[in-house]
């Protein structure tokens, strides 16, 4: 399925759910921040143990990747869409959620020094390799599941709260790694060091592939 495809589906759900809780006031929205950013989503109630979510979420961040004694600048951004089926087991704001979040997954990686470093077990000065550059990229579609509480649809009111906690498997990072403006940045020796640094790095990342998600958020029930 590809990306706009799935970008098609949750908008579906969402532009469906609004024209169909028009009249019965199962339709909210609601906004919220955590460890996938800040998110906006359209919910709509199938009935009192069922809900539906669609919506979009926004993070980029920066953080150092260290690997051995490299320090790589790391803009990370896993902006994207998801879709979620909430059940409440026991009718109440207590749910069990299983979805996906859809989108681009990625780290861009940039690496300088004033001395020499040493890259993949091999020890290069900053004239020879440059400053190395490169891209992580983790799976575009990343299974969730998670449980929390929501009030959305509990009581009269039009606000409601809501908390989840729960994790998304963004998979093995797929790495690339290259070395520029170098003397020796298309060298073979430098190829091969990269080609073991591209390892370490991924070694260095294991810790992403499964993400923690924990959100808070205000809904508006209309």
């Amino acid at each position: 399925m590809t990306y706009t495809l799935k970008a098609a589906l949750a908008a579906a759900i969402v532009i469906g759910c609004s024209g169909a809780a028009s009249a019965d006031g199962d339709f909210a929205i609601s906004g919220g921040i955590g460890t996938m950013g800040g998110t906006i989503e359209g919910q709509f109630q199938v009935n009192d143990y069922v809900q539906l979510r669609a919506g979009a979420n926004y993070l980029t961040f920066e953080e150092s990747i260290d690997v051995d004694d490299i320090s790589y600048d790391g803009d990370l951004d896993f902006s994207g869409l998801g879709a979620f089926v909430d059940v409440h087991p026991f009718g109440g704001s207590f749910f069990i959620t299983g979805g996906a979040y859809a989108g681009g997954k990625d780290i861009d990686l940039v690496a300088s020094s004033d001395v020499a470093v040493d890259i993949g077990g091999v020890t290069f000065t900053p004239a020879e390799y440059g400053r190395l550059e490169g891209d992580v990229s983790f799976d575009d579609v990343a299974p969730f599941l998670g449980l929390g509480f929501d009030t959305t649809f509990e009581g009269s009111g039009n606000w409601g709260f809501n908390l989840m906690a729960g994790a998304a498997l963004f998979g093995s990072g797929d790495v690339t790694l290259e070395a520029v403006g170098g003397t020796l940045s298309n060298d073979p020796v430098v190829q091969t060091a990269l080609a073991q640094e591209i390892q370490d790095i991924e070694s260095e990342i294991e810790d992403y592939e499964l993400w923690p998600v924990v959100q808070v958020g205000l809904s508006y029930r209309f």
